[in-house]
Order: C-alpha cells, then structure tokens, then sequence
C-alpha cells in the first residue's frame, strides 16, 4: 500500500508540473481544442458524399463518420502513447534536467509512468472531444459497450507504450533520428484502418496485420459501431495480448540498459 500510494505521490507531481507549464499557453490549448471541431466538421460534410451507400458489406463503416471519429480519436491515444516517454527524455536532456532526475531515487517503471501521464490525460481529453462533438452536433451514436472499448483501448495503450518505450531508449542513447515514432507513426495511420478499411489494402494488407494498433482499432469498431460482444472480438484481444507478453518485458529491459549505457558514457547532459 506504501508503495502504490508513493507512486500515485510521485505521478502527481509531474502531472502538477506538465499542467502547470500546459496552462502558460492557453491560447495554444483553444487552438487545439478547435481543430478537433474543424476536423470533425470537415469529416461530418466529407461523409455527406457517401450518403445512401449504407449498403456496403463493411458494418463498421456504414456510418463513415462514426468510423473516422473513432479512428481519430484512437489515434490520438496511438500517437500518444509511443511518443510520450521519447518526448518526455528529448525535454529533459534539453532541458539539462535528465541527470538530476535519474538520479532520485524513482525506479523505471515510475519514471515510465509519470513522465507520460499528462500526456495521456491530454490525449483523453482531446479523444473524447471526437466523440462529444460527434455525437452533440452531428448525432453520431454507439450502441455498444463503452466498457469493452476502453479495454481495448487500454490495453493497445500498453502495446504501443512498449513500443514508445524503446523509442524512449533511442532517444536517450542516440538522441536523434528515432525510426520508431516515424515509422509506426505512418504506418499506424496508413495501414491500421483509421481513414479507410483495411480490406482495401489488397497484397499490402500483410502490413496492417503486423501493426498492433490494427487489432486495436478493430475491436474498438467492433464493439462500439457494430454492437459486437466480448466473444465476438476475441482475436483481436488475443492478438493485443501476445503483442504486449512480448513487448514490455523487452521494452522495460532495453530502457534500463540505454540508461546505464549512458550514465556509464556520461551523456545524459548531451542532447
């Protein structure tokens, strides 16, 4: 219990510090806040020019909108969680501050964890606007179950926070030129079927089927377009599953030796 409650302590005190420093720039939080609706909107009037195509044999897409608002708004948290901890390391090493705070006494899965959980109250935040303004200005509905989402959502949230956390490891020992965020960052808005179903892919479908956030998104479409049950999406959950069995016990290794490498090459300071 002490354990936990110093970890909830220590999280609380980068969350207090990211949004402290996020609310220096207000102007730059309402412009973001209303690029969300200008994409819903634009999204909403794309849609108009499928309209009477319901008859398409891909349920999740009847309702295009429905499908790109979701996408969107699992992107968000896609994006989210593979490049906060890169983004959290690249500050502090340019900050000067990365040596100072490894060497508290914060072990790696809470540095891992408070370092990205502003960012990923903001990607809640920003997420759930997509469904909101859907939902409020453009009557969009889900009729499955949101509790079975979030699972998914939660747990693709942990695969490709295991991915974010080797591209942290990049960062920290070659500071630049990261291939993890550029070509999963691609590659999960290309190939995982955020704009358009994965079936169109034709031969290049094999790409999306090795892309974690492909099974994702699936059973999120599933369950909350579609109406799907647990029984119904468990492939993709399994899939999720394996995924994560094997990634962030490496991810978690692989950190803690980009760390030691460069505390033993003293290039913590260096950016």
């Amino acid at each position: 219990m002490n354990t936990l409650i110093l970890l909830l302590r220590r999280v609380r005190a980068f969350v207090v510090r990211d949004f402290q420093l996020t609310v220096s720039y207000r102007m730059d939080f309402a412009l973001r806040v209303l690029s969300v609706l200008l994409v819903v909107t634009t999204l909403f009037f794309i849609a108009q020019i499928f309209g009477g195509q319901s008859a398409t044999p891909l349920a999740a897409w009847r309702d295009p909108l429905a499908a790109w608002i979701t996408g969107l708004a699992v992107l968000n948290y896609f994006m989210t969680s593979f490049s906060s901890l890169a983004n959290a390391v690249r500050a502090e090493q340019a900050q000067g501050t990365l040596e100072s705070l490894l060497m508290t006494p914060i072990n790696i899965p809470t540095l891992v964890i408070a370092s990205s959980a502003w960012d990923f109250v903001q990607a809640t935040f920003f997420s759930s606007l997509y469904i909101f303004f859907g939902w409020f200005l453009f009557g969009v509905r889900f009729r499955g179950s949101f509790l079975l989402a979030l699972v998914f959502l939660i747990l693709t949230t942990l695969v490709l926070a295991s991915i974010g956390i080797l591209s942290a490891s990049f960062a920290m020992v070659f500071k630049r030129g990261d291939p993890f965020s550029v070509f999963l960052g691609t590659g999960a808005a290309l190939f995982s079927g955020v704009f358009f179903p994965t079936e169109f892919l034709g031969s290049f479908r094999v790409i999306s089927r090795l892309l974690p956030p492909t099974y994702g998104l699936e059973g999120i479409r599933r369950v909350l377009i579609e109406g799907r049950s647990f029984a119904e999406v468990r492939d993709p959950f399994l899939a999720l599953c394996a995924f994560l069995a094997v990634l962030l016990p490496f991810a978690l290794w692989v950190f803690a030796r980009a760390i030691a490498r460069a505390k033993r090459e003293g290039s913590l300071v260096q950016y």
